[in-house]
């Protein structure tokens, strides 16, 4: 699928990014460590003293995949984080991960590719000393890199959690949840965007999808906000998640609102909705718009550049 040019990068279009990088990334991961288990397992060895030939070794990373991720979503991820979060000499914490993750991408990747072909050369020129360097190098570097890009994917998520809950009532952000986030989001959460809903609102799904709601209406999109609405009320009917600052009885109190909204809506035309002030008693204003330029998220999680190379 073709995509948008971005002009002003908005946080739908980071959230977008990265979590198609960490997809990616993850199946990579998970491809790695089933070819290295399926390796120790046949020589019957503990996977710390497994030893292989250069062949093998080019054969648990795809070159050309590792390459597709870092120059696709993880460049757009990086680009558009550079954009939102870097001014003035100060950076935000997530874009040091992202940044982070590409750098520690691109030397995995420079190491796949040596092994796969300078190797060889060494082995076919009988430089055999050269040879087994290589491979001791990799043998190190492979497993470490891997596991330190899993980790940095997982610290990068927690911390555009934290960006996504200070922006929690930005429209484009909402209105997409509705639109992709089952898509965008499934993969990455136990129960998809359910999973993640509850960890950027503390109300969870009902919370966001009233929002949601509120911005579809008071822009004339009635059947979307009547949807966004209807997936409030069916979010209700379940129990928040064991330490959410918030009660089932209180859930089921929203779920009750959401419906008798929806019922408004459905009786009103597109062109009532627009600027309509009802929402306002049920559903906290909105803020923001389609773009992110200039806001201010917490110097709390901003970091120098000076802080940045001591890191």
């Amino acid at each position: 699928m073709k995509r948008r040019r971005v002009f002003g990068a908005t946080i739908w279009d980071l959230v977008e990014a990265f979590y198609e990088a960490k997809r990616e990334f993850h199946e990579v991961y998970v491809l790695y460590e089933t070819r290295v288990l399926a390796h120790a397992e046949e020589r019957s060895v503990d996977r710390r003293r497994l030893r292989l030939d250069a062949t093998e070794v080019s054969k648990l990373l795809d070159f050309t995949r590792l390459g597709g991720l870092r120059n696709g979503p993880l460049h757009r991820a990086k680009w558009i984080s550079h954009s939102l979060f870097r001014s003035r000499g100060r950076t935000h914490k997530f874009d040091r991960h992202i940044s982070e993750i590409f750098h520690e991408l691109s030397i995995l990747r420079e190491e796949q590719y040596k092994v796969s072909t300078f190797a060889e050369d060494y082995r076919r020129e009988n430089e055999l000393e050269e040879y087994e360097s290589l491979l001791d190098e990799v043998h190190e570097d492979f497993p470490r890199r891997v596991n330190q890009l899993h980790e940095l994917f997982r610290k990068a998520q927690l911390s555009l959690e934290g960006v996504l809950r200070a922006h929690s009532r930005d429209p484009v952000y909402l209105r997409s949840l509705c639109l992709f986030g089952e898509r965008t989001l499934r993969d990455a959460y136990p129960e998809g965007v359910t999973s993640h809903l509850w960890r950027v609102f503390a109300r969870g799904p009902i919370e966001a999808f009233m929002l949601a709601a509120r911005s579809f209406a008071q822009n004339g999109f009635k059947a979307e906000a009547a949807e966004a609405l209807g997936r409030a009320v069916a979010a209700s009917q379940h129990p928040p998640p064991p330490g959410q600052p918030t009660s089932h009885e209180a859930i089921q109190a929203l779920g009750q609102e959401a419906a008798a909204l929806k019922a408004r809506i459905e009786a009103r035309t597109p062109a009532e909705l627009v600027g309509a002030r009802f929402f306002d008693e049920a559903v906290a204003p909105l803020t923001g718009d389609d773009s992110m330029r200039g806001l201010d998220f917490g110097s709390q999680d901003e970091t120098s550049e000076l802080e940045e190379a001591l890191h």
